[in-house]
């Protein structure tokens, strides 16, 4: 599953009008970005690193999905409720602040054949599509005063850009910035965006001032880098990482020792600080998708499991033995 939603995207974005997420400053310009370590293969073997996280005290709700429907529960993995049932993808959801309300991408006509936004309650009532367009329109996320959604979109022809609107889809404004905007992630102050940008042959994160549009590249490194989430106090984003991908590790490396390797499917876990700098791993096993504790305390990695592990890596705990989607985790 994981394999089909990473094509789906680089697919798009490999063959959309890019060239343009060269502009804007460049934080990783002036320092070494971490190297590719190629010491993964397969990476899907849970490793447990100090003493585990007792999930039975994890305070909240978390939302999911299995890139089918989405799914709400409690922190510690019971209570399990489906928000959206209808046949056909609906996943990549998030929290309004206020928890009653969930917002998330439409794909029941094919995956990029008019994906729209959606909005429901945290039950599954009052669904309700907010975009309306032809066009693709996916990666919600909801500002922390709960009054704009921000999404992407490829429409009026251009290439994959940010809109904001307010959470009944009124006042759509396109974010002013000259790069490619894809899973956009509010800041906690929400004066910031941290997105996946596409400079025309891997993505990287970047973090746009939605007031000027002015653009700071954080990552450069082999492999595609996306999917960030801010910390609650704003001052680390958690990002997944293909750069310790056996694609982008040599011949000689012991990656490659593994005949069931298949490069180009690994991602796993990393912070930095929010101006980029201090990046380093906190996964010892395949995560592509991340979201924080309310607390910041925590991370909540979706894998070949969904699991826990403190913001140190250590303590992993699992919360469902099965991939989650892109998850979510607000306070009680």
């Amino acid at each position: 599953m994981r394999r089909w939603i990473i094509v789906v995207l680089l697919t798009l974005g490999t063959t959309g009008s890019v060239g343009c997420a060269g502009s804007g400053e460049d934080a990783s310009a002036d320092r070494t970005a971490p190297a590719a370590e190629g010491r993964e293969q397969d990476g899907m073997r849970p490793q447990v690193k100090g003493e585990p996280i007792d999930v039975a005290r994890l305070e909240g709700r978390i939302v999911f999905d299995d890139f089918e429907n989405v799914y709400v529960m409690e922190a510690d993995g019971t209570g399990a409720q489906a928000v959206t049932v209808r046949e056909g993808p609906e996943f990549d959801a998030a929290w309004a602040p206020d928890g009653r309300w969930i917002v998330y991408r439409d794909s029941r006509r094919g995956i990029n054949e008019d994906d729209e936004i959606y909005v429901a309650r945290a039950d599954g009532s009052g669904a309700r599509n907010l975009t309306r367009n032809r066009a693709n329109d996916w990666g919600p996320d909801w500002s922390p005063d709960g009054r704009t959604i921000v999404f992407n979109s490829d429409r009026a022809g251009a290439a994959m850009g940010g809109y904001l609107m307010s959470p009944d889809g009124s006042s759509l404004r396109r974010i002013e910035a000259d790069v490619w905007i894809e899973y956009p992630s509010f800041s906690p102050d929400g004066t910031r965006i941290a997105f996946m940008g596409h400079d025309g042959s891997d993505y990287d994160v970047y973090v746009a001032h939605l007031q000027t549009g002015a653009t700071t590249r954080l990552t450069r490194a082999p492999g595609s880098d996306g999917w960030p989430a801010w910390s609650p106090d704003g001052s680390t984003i958690a990002f997944a990482s293909e750069r310790d991908d056996c694609l982008h590790a040599p011949r000689t490396s012991p990656c490659w020792s593994d005949p069931g390797a298949e490069p180009g499917e690994h991602h796993d876990i990393w912070l930095m600080d929010a101006n980029g700098s201090n990046q380093r791993r906190v996964t010892s096993e395949f995560g592509q998708f991340v979201a924080w504790s309310p607390d910041g305390e925590y991370l909540l990695v979706s894998g070949a499991s969904l699991y826990v592990i403190r913001s140190d890596g250590t303590g992993r705990a699992e919360v469902l033995p099965e991939s989650g989607g892109i998850p979510d985790w607000i306070a009680p």
